[in-house]
């Protein structure tokens, strides 16, 4: 069969912010090539589309696809983008009506049949690794469909489910992800060391973990791991036909198996493999011996979830990391030359003024963390934070379903105590403003966003102060006019 997959362009309705999106999430849609890897293994021929990072528009999208009709279409969505993908597909549909279209990914496996849309044929549920090549034969042969676990699918007007697919509990089985059919020199990443071409990659799935704000629908609780020989090899071969030398490490937590990640990085050193590599982990699950190792290995940067520092919100969004575990990991991470980047949220269940200010305080007096940015928590489907704010617990009212406006940064759909959305949102600019003010910190932006991301920045700290920036430093933080009413 003739397969086209497409990750849809999903910054041009943001905004000014789309500008930091284009900057630093713009990644390589490694799921569509690594669904596309295992289609190609049974013959089948596919291309990839990622529109976000060719700037390709959907008319765009229409008219190539129209002219050169592919057999099957296939789209994978979060739930803030997933309005997207299902608009393309409508598009398509229209314009090729005997087109065959898929949806995957985090939304539909979490909402299910309330997730699709009759622009969809079928929906793939969970680790589609199996589903996906089998669904392409099924229908290449004329096969029955519904023997295919996983699926959603419509027969005589109804919604089907034709069950619960296998997770994928050998990895190292997997084909290496199809990065030849993704315009791989596109994909930049600017950091301390200056802009690098990179490319994702995954040593694991699964997070033991159960942080309120995350979902792990699609990989699970239960941790699974790749062979560090046959993660070396893929490291090997990305170097060799691209010639990229940075990679970006995806799995959930970095260091979840210490022993497992040191294997990887002294493979890397014993077989003097010069590459660079960044990635996320929790700051209680790193030490002076593994940052030293990662750092020889050629880690470059390391994101912590730093969150909140109010104890009572921690222990409610379950991460009671200690917080000197966050200065000491920072503390290393400087130590060794590692850009470090600290990621807080605000509007947690019993939030207030008080406890952002206290959050706000904590990253101005603190030289140790030089990185800090501060998003607004979003209840997405599949987490313990949405059924509480569609339950009403702990203070939260959840104000729309538009997932559409599920977005982390200047839009907030939860009201959280007497924090009205509004609030919520002139806060996280107060933040921003806040955190960006630290001269110390103003080296990253440009080295990270350009000069550009350090004047809207600014623009931040400027709307703050015409408007009453809240007082960080006082005990008691006043409300200023920029908030008006606290609902």
């Amino acid at each position: 069969m003739q397969v086209c997959l497409i990750y849809p362009h999903w910054t041009g309705e943001y905004g000014k912010i789309s500008y930091f999106a284009n900057k630093v999430s713009s990644f390589p849609p490694l799921n569509l090539a690594n669904l596309a890897a295992v289609a190609e293994l049974y013959g089948h021929k596919c291309q990839i589309i990622d529109a976000q990072i060719e700037n390709r528009t959907e008319d765009d999208l229409v008219a190539e696809l129209t002219a050169c009709p592919p057999d099957l279409v296939g789209l994978s969505a979060t739930s803030p983008f997933f309005h997207f993908s299902a608009r393309l597909a409508k598009k398509l549909k229209l314009a090729i009506p005997s087109l065959t279209t898929v949806i995957g990914g985090h939304h539909v496996t979490i909402m299910g049949d309330k997730a699709f849309d009759a622009a969809f044929d079928y929906a793939l549920l969970g680790e589609a690794d199996h589903t996906f090549p089998e669904l392409l034969n099924a229908l290449e042969n004329a096969g029955e469909v519904t023997q295919v676990k996983g699926l959603l699918l419509r027969r005589n007007g109804e919604t089907i489910f034709t069950g619960t697919a296998a997770p994928v509990t050998d990895l190292d089985s997997l084909p290496v992800p199809a990065r030849h059919l993704l315009k791989t020199e596109q994909y930049l990443m600017g950091t301390l060391e200056g802009t690098k071409r990179y490319t994702t990659i995954a040593t694991s799935r699964g997070c033991p973990f159960k942080c309120i704000f995350c979902s792990t629908e699609i990989f699970g609780h239960h941790l699974r791991k790749r062979n560090p020989e046959n993660v070396i090899r893929e490291i090997r071969a990305v170097q060799e036909r691209f010639g990229i030398d940075h990679f970006y490490f995806l799995d959930e937590t970095m260091t979840i198996d210490r022993e497992h990640f040191r294997r990887i990085c002294e493979l890397i050193i014993s077989e003097n493999i010069k590459i660079t590599f960044e990635g996320s982990t929790r700051a209680n699950l790193v030490d002076e011996d593994i940052i030293r190792i990662m750092r020889k290995a050629g880690l470059l940067r390391i994101s912590f979830g730093l969150e909140s520092v109010d104890e009572q919100i921690r222990r409610t969004m379950r991460k009671e990391i200690p917080l000197d575990a966050y200065l000491q990991a920072n503390r290393l991470t400087n130590k060794y030359g590692i850009e470090t980047l600290n990621s807080c949220m605000i509007g947690l269940p019993g939030e207030n003024v008080e406890t952002i200010c206290k959050t706000l305080r904590f990253l101005r007096s603190s030289k140790e963390i030089r990185q800090a940015n501060v998003s607004i928590a979003v209840p997405y489907p599949g987490t313990e934070l949405y059924r509480m704010a569609k339950a009403g617990e702990m203070g939260l009212k959840l104000v729309t379903e538009d997932f559409s406006e599920y977005r982390r940064y200047n839009a907030a759909v939860m009201q959280v105590g007497n924090l009205s959305t509004d609030n919520l949102i002139r806060l996280q600019n107060d933040a921003i403003a806040s955190v960006s003010l630290a001269p110390w910190r103003w080296r990253p932006i440009v080295k990270r966003s350009g000069y550009y991301g350090l004047w809207l920045t600014f623009g931040r700290v400027l709307q703050s102060l015409k408007n009453g920036m809240i007082n960080i430093f006082s005990n008691s933080p006043k409300q200023g006019k920029l908030y008006g009413k606290i609902t």
